[in-house]
């Protein structure tokens, strides 16, 4: 079985690595393996995706790391996805084009699609004959930890929304706080 979890990770928190962690539970009970998709490859330095690819890919990859064991590790794949057109456009075009990477990257044809976002969501980019292939599996938000929140305490920098980003940042991006900060800064 391949898994799949899609989301831009701007930056990559303890929610995202929770989910990571319940998808890679579900997929190990049949030895398959989890590709983390990371959407938007193409943005950045705007207020909504101020980190580069690169910087996101160092962040996730680095906290998977110290988070599984190196032979858990090799089984789950960290891959950029750039975007199709707009990130709002949530259409059967966006499905056929996400569905014809994830074959093209995983060499498989058949998936289960982890999401914490509303299934009318998830399910509205996908046509009937491509949701045969495709099983759903909707993971709960950890804490309500969100993206958002976090770029605006980044942005902000007090004591206060240090101990936020303690308690929401894995601590290998929680040291590469600085960097955020200044990514974020020169964005706005």
């Amino acid at each position: 079985m391949t898994g799949i979890i899609l989301f831009r990770a701007q930056p990559f928190h303890n929610g995202h690595l929770v989910q990571i962690q319940r998808a890679y539970k579900d997929v190990e009970k049949f030895s398959g393996n989890l590709y983390v998709i990371v959407g938007s490859a193409d943005k950045c330095g705007t207020k909504r995706n101020p980190i580069p690819i690169s910087t996101r890919l160092d962040l996730i990859i680095g906290a998977l790391k110290d988070e599984f064991k190196p032979e858990e590790f090799q089984r789950i794949h960290v891959v950029p996805l750039i975007d199709l057109s707009d990130e709002a456009n949530n259409t059967y075009s966006w499905g056929d084009y996400l569905y014809e990477k994830l074959c093209e990257i995983t060499y498989d044809k058949d998936f289960v699609f982890y999401y914490s976002d509303k299934p009318e969501i998830v399910l509205s980019w996908f046509d009937d004959p491509t949701r045969m292939h495709l099983w759903f599996k909707f993971l709960p938000r950890h804490n309500n930890i969100n993206a958002t929140t976090i770029r605006k305490c980044l942005l902000e920098f007090t004591e206060c929304d240090k101990r936020v980003l303690k308690d929401w940042l894995p601590e290998y991006v929680y040291e590469q706080r600085n960097i955020l900060h200044q990514y974020i800064v020169n964005a706005q």
